[in-house]
């Protein structure tokens, strides 16, 4: 079968390698729906989403809804006759009636190994749990958050000092793979269907920004794995005099002190958690550049038990 209609939708960088697969794979979306433009910045200026600034940049016809479950939005979709929706760290949750309208359904691509991680931060969760592999999953989508029928698996090892956004691009390489296999299969009618169970291990929902702070009661490997997972963004953070002191990079090693107490080893920092310490490798005080500990010590003239809160 020839693939006339694609439809993709899709917002994040993780999206944009998939659209690039599908451009190599020669599988060229009739139109491609992204989220609205944001607005960030000290000034406050309008940022395009990266689907957006990779379709504009190939001439690629791009839509941004409001509300892609709306009736108006249904009834553009419904004149495309789609033949395939093409969902990629969208963001939004597709209604029955909008996966009900292309012919072959739609499929998704999300970055765990499902059941497990269902939801928004599968990557970061992954290596916040302490996770030793994850992967990519293909399936077709259903009403809920990733629970559509498994088409393709494939698994990766976390290396135990991979940061998310490392593992991000590793997975998005595999996507990049296993997408235009998956299509393949549903164009030949022959993409297995292997339903997922109702209960999810464990669920991977969106990062609020209490969650970027470390508490030393917690033990070293807990902050550890924490500090990987948000790094480079948003990044863990902690106080320190009295102001936000980010860490980027940091290791769980043996030991023992007060939670939030410092240990000055030569050029080393440790900070005592709940079990164990925590060497901090790489940090930015508030205001400042990212710097290595060594310098941090230095320009600071750390003293030993001052306190990280």
């Amino acid at each position: 079968m020839i693939l006339a209609n694609l439809i993709f939708m899709g917002t994040s960088n993780f999206a944009c390698r998939t659209l690039a697969a599908l451009e190599q794979a020669n599988y060229k979306p009739k139109l491609i729906i992204t989220r609205t433009d944001s607005i960030s910045g000290r000034h406050r200026q309008p940022s395009m989403p990266p689907v957006k600034k990779w379709a504009a940049a190939r001439g690629l016809p791009v839509w941004q809804p409001i509300n892609i479950n709306s009736r108006e939005s249904i009834a553009k979709l419904r004149s495309l006759a789609p033949d395939l929706f093409v969902v990629v760290a969208y963001g939004k949750i597709l209604s029955k009636e909008v996966l009900s309208l292309p012919a072959l359904g739609a499929i998704n691509v999300h970055a765990s190994l499902l059941p497990d991680l269902r939801g928004a931060a599968p990557v970061e969760w992954a290596i916040m749990l302490g996770y030793t592999e994850t992967g990519v999953t293909t399936m077709f989508m259903d009403e809920g958050v990733d629970t559509g029928d498994i088409i393709l698996q494939q698994a990766t090892a976390i290396g135990a000092e991979e940061i998310s956004g490392q593992l991000r691009e590793r997975l998005a390489a595999m996507a990049q793979q296993l997408l235009p296999e998956t299509i393949n299969l549903v164009l030949q009618g022959k993409a297995p269907r292997r339903p997922q169970p109702p209960v999810c291990p464990q669920y991977a929902p969106v990062l609020d920004r209490a969650i970027e702070r470390l508490d030393w009661t917690l033990p070293a490997q807990a902050l550890a794995n924490k500090v990987r997972a948000l790094a480079p963004k948003p990044g863990s953070f902690c106080e320190f005099r009295g102001k936000r002191l980010k860490i980027f990079r940091a290791a769980a090693v043996s030991g023992s002190a007060l939670s939030g107490r410092a240990v000055l080893q030569g050029k080393r920092l440790l900070v005592g958690t709940g079990e164990g310490l925590l060497e901090l490798a790489e940090v930015q005080p508030e205001g400042k550049k990212i710097s290595i500990v060594r310098d941090f010590i230095n320009g600071y003239h750390i003293q030993e038990e001052e306190v990280f809160l």
